[in-house]
This record gives C-alpha cells, sequence and structure tokens, in this order.
C-alpha cells in the first residue's frame, strides 16, 4: 500500500508541475500572440477588392514582370539563376502560394506588405520591388492577380511549395534540395545579407528547434514574433503555409513516425513488466511473513 501511496504523490506533484508551473513559466517568457492572419488585415487599406480580368492581366505581366521573373525555373538551374543577384520568384505558382489579399496590397505598395518600410527607411531602392508602388491603378492590379491565379497549379507537393517559397533565400543542407547533400539553391549568402540585413538561416533543424507553433506565426508575420527580424513577410496562404511546416518537418525529423510507433510499443512492454514486478514482489513478502 505504501507503494501506491508514494506513486500517487509522484503523479501529483509531477501534473502540478507539468500543468501548473510549465504553462506559468511558458507564458512568461513566451506571452501569447495573436493568432496568424491569413487575411492580411493590418493592410485591408491598400488591399484591392476590384474583379479582375485574367487576358489583360497578361498583357501587364508580360510588358512589367518578365524582366526579373521567370514562369518556371527547372529545380535544378535556381542555383545558376541566382548566382548573380537576387531574382524574382516565378510567376506561375505564385497564384497558388500566395494569399490574393497580400497580392494586391503587394503589388500597391510593396514596402508596407512586407513590414520592411520601417527597416528599409532611407534605403527603400535596396528593395528591388519598392520601384512598383504607386505604378499601377487598382484595376491593373487586380488584372495581374486574375492571371496569376489563372494560370497557378491545382495542387503542389510540399517539397515544391517549399523550393517555390522559401529556397530563393534558405539553405536545407541536411536534406539536399534536388537529392544532392550540402547543395545551395539559395541565393548567395553575401547578397542575401546585402539585401536583407543579415543571412538567412538553413533550415534543415528549423522545425524541431522552434516547432509548428511558433514557425506558423513566423512565417504569417516575421515582426510578430521576431521584432527587427530581417525576414519579410511573404503572405503565403494557409494551404501553402501548412505544406511548407509538413515539409520542415519531413526533413527535421525523418523517423518521427517510426519514433512514435515505437514509444507505443515500449510503454505496453513497460506497463507489462510493472505488473510482473509487482506480482513479483507479492510473492516474494509473501512468503517472508
Amino acid at each position: 500500500m505504501r507503494e501506491f501511496k508514494a506513486l500517487a504523490i509522484i503523479i501529483a506533484v509531477v501534473g502540478v508541475i507539468y500543468w501548473g508551473v510549465e504553462p506559468l513559466a511558458h507564458s512568461v517568457f513566451h506571452p501569447a500572440k495573436a493568432p496568424a492572419d491569413y487575411t492580411f488585415a493590418d493592410v485591408k487599406d491598400i488591399q484591392v477588392t476590384l474583379k479582375g480580368n485574367a487576358k489583360a492581366g497578361k498583357t501587364l505581366v508580360e510588358d512589367n514582370c518578365a524582366g526579373c521573373h521567370n514562369t518556371k525555373t527547372p529545380e535544378s538551374e535556381l542555383k545558376a539563376r541566382n548566382a548573380d543577384g537576387v531574382m524574382g520568384p516565378d510567376l506561375d505558382t505564385m497564384g497558388y502560394l500566395y494569399a490574393p489579399e497580400f497580392l494586391t496590397a503587394f503589388l500597391k505598395d510593396p514596402l508596407k506588405a512586407t513590414l520592411l518600410a520601417q527597416k528599409l527607411k532611407g534605403r527603400e531602392d535596396v528593395y528591388q520591388m519598392s520601384s512598383l508602388a504607386g505604378t499601377l491603378d487598382d484595376q491593373q492590379i487586380a488584372d495581374i492577380v486574375a492571371y496569376l491565379q489563372s494560370i497557378a497549379p491545382k495542387e503542389m507537393s510540399n517539397r515544391e511549395v517549399f523550393v517555390d517559397a522559401c529556397s530563393r533565400c534558405h539553405d536545407v543542407k541536411y536534406n539536399g534540395i534536388n537529392g544532392l547533400k550540402g547543395i545551395k539553391v539559395a541565393t548567395p549568402e553575401k547578397l542575401v545579407k546585402e539585401y536583407l540585413g543579415a543571412p538567412a538561416p538553413d533550415l534543415s533543424t528549423m522545425y524541431r528547434s522552434r516547432g509548428e507553433h511558433y514557425l506558423a506565426l513566423f512565417i504569417n508575420d516575421p515582426q510578430k514574433m521576431l521584432p527587427g527580424a530581417s525576414m519579410p513577410r511573404v503572405g503565403l496562404n494557409q494551404k501553402a503555409e501548412h505544406q511548407v511546416l509538413a515539409y520542415m518537418e519531413s526533413i527535421a525529423d525523418t523517423k518521427k513516425e517510426e519514433r512514435e510507433s515505437l514509444g507505443i510499443k515500449l510503454m505496453i512492454f513497460c506497463a507489462i513488466m510493472a505488473v510482473l514486478a509487482y506480482l513479483w514482489k507479492c510473492k516474494i513478502w509473501r512468503e517472508v511473513h
């Protein structure tokens, strides 16, 4: 009976620490943040809600965007494409990756939409897209977004979403984009640092070090989680962001399923052994008494 009392005390102490002390400490060190906002309400004043014409948008894209953006670049060519400078992302997947609310705000005022206005104050020309601000009217912006949505694929794999959304600035050294370990798909570190003020970190183990909750909020709004962060807000919609996180989890924790299945088996084994140990203990002490 004394053993059960001791066990009950241990369970009570652990319970108080786990459900009481730990959450309190976490709330102090990590204050609650507002949930991710995929409507980007903070830039609602520059969002465009007009109905766009995809055909007119195609012409506008060809006239205004083709100089910096490709339609589709093979993954194996991304490194060479970025060798001489910071290049714009491919256009064919933008309608899939980015929320239309963000795209319209971005085309109207790139620095405000990406939350870089304050960081780049006085040197706005460093951000190449800043020159676009004010050059398009609302209807033209709506037309461009309509065109981008019309050419977007219906589905993309988690890897494809990650490559298009993240790999221009971030490495994945321990997984190897293109299946080759150590290959750098990112824009050269020197150029990223010059462009945004700091090099972009490798994302190989970022999911394990930061966790899904933090990363979901950070990707949606970097400044909310890390004021002064160099990373711009990229404007991914909820589906694309979840796919990015799923891919980051798959490369950071490749043994997750195996580990979880083994954990269940181990718990069953421990439970069986605990019963056997208790029965053995009862037998021994019965003989003593």
